[in-house]
């Protein structure tokens, strides 16, 4: 059971790292082709977070003791998180662009208008490099792990209307703009954290009632892209919490490519692969490093002056091969110490 959501975890970081790279990549999503293959590589964090959802019910759960969950969550994720966000929110800070309508430029003067706050700023939402806002959510997520318990230990019927009320309102409020706004963010997610435990807890039946229909699922996942695209969105869906913007659509989509792909790797649980067993296993560290690799990319202007798929694929594979090359590494020089740099 675990194997085969150990695949899913290394298919799962590739998703992410290809959806930031889409643009990188010099596809220009200007294509109704190239849209739509982007609408299904974007939005990757939510298979993530359905992840996480579902690991906490399989492995957490039944020895659950809060300080223990929490103390191991800030050592593997939050601790890489302080240290290798400490030069990217100093550049930020001292460079004091005015990206984000100035939300992080300082609002008067002295240390703590012009240092302190920014940088809390910045910690707080992540907004310091690309997909760095998902740790203080999934930190955020960590945290509330004893709502999640009371959840798991609560009536199917009561679970399967929080998990359906919770849906509608993320579908209905969308992420934050610019990722800004880490509670609406946890709102958003927090459905799709608890249909991954809600998978695990009904797993057996999941797998005996849908995986003959498996095609299926997929052909809705692919509709659901190519409605998407003809209704001419691109990627995730942001906007302000209480604003009507239409049903979010990646997020049915996220959803069901969840089931499929539970459903479609529980064939090979018995089998082992050790390419996607080292993606799985450097997987927060793929995470924590393709932000940074993509940002030096952009800087030393690497890309090819017309669009390219090939381009694009070898963009992916390059910086997986270099976070997991890194991890692997620095788990060599200094195997102690490596979980609070990298997280592996």
């Amino acid at each position: 059971m675990v194997n085969s959501f150990n695949h899913f975890r290394a298919i799962a970081i590739i998703f992410i790292v290809a959806g930031h790279s889409y643009t990188a990549g010099t596809l220009y999503l200007d294509d109704p082709i190239e849209i739509f293959i982007g609408n299904i590589l974007i939005g990757g964090t939510a298979l993530f977070v359905f992840i996480s959802g579902f690991l906490f019910h399989q492995i957490f759960y039944r020895s659950f003791r809060y300080s223990k969950f929490v103390k191991s969550k800030f050592k593997n994720v939050l601790a890489p998180y302080i240290i290798l966000g400490l030069a990217p929110i100093a550049y930020r800070i001292f460079s004091a662009n005015n990206h984000f309508e100035g939300y992080y430029l300082a609002t008067g003067s002295g240390l703590v208008s012009e240092y302190l706050l920014p940088y809390v700023k910045y910690f707080v939402t992540g907004n310091f490099l690309t997909a760095y806002w998902y740790i203080p959510f999934i930190i955020a997520t960590f945290l509330l792990s004893p709502l999640h318990v009371k959840f798991i230990e609560t009536k199917r019927s009561v679970q399967i209307a929080v998990v359906t009320l919770l849906s509608l309102v993320s579908m209905l409020i969308h992420r934050p703009v610019d990722n800004i706004g880490l509670a609406q963010s946890v709102v958003y997610f927090t459905p799709i954290y608890l249909i991954g435990i809600l998978c695990s807890i009904h797993r057996t039946r999941i797998y005996a009632a849908l995986s003959r229909y498996q095609g299926f699922i997929l052909l809705a996942v692919l509709a659901l892209s190519a409605l998407q695209t003809s209704l001419g969105h691109v990627g995730n869906y942001h906007k302000e919490p209480f604003i009507y913007g239409g049903l979010d659509l990646l997020f049915m989509q996220k959803i069901l490519m969840c089931l499929f792909f539970m459903l479609w790797l529980n064939r090979y649980e018995s089998k082992n692969n050790r390419v996607l067993d080292a993606i799985a296993a450097t997987s927060f560290t793929t995470f924590f490093f393709h932000p940074i690799i993509l940002y030096l990319l952009s800087i030393a202007n690497l890309q090819p002056d017309h669009e390219s798929a090939l381009y694009f694929a070898g963009l992916v594979a390059v910086i997986m091969i270099m976070c997991v090359l890194t991890a692997l590494l620095i788990k060599r020089l200094i195997p102690k110490y490596s979980r609070y740099l990298t997280g592996y």
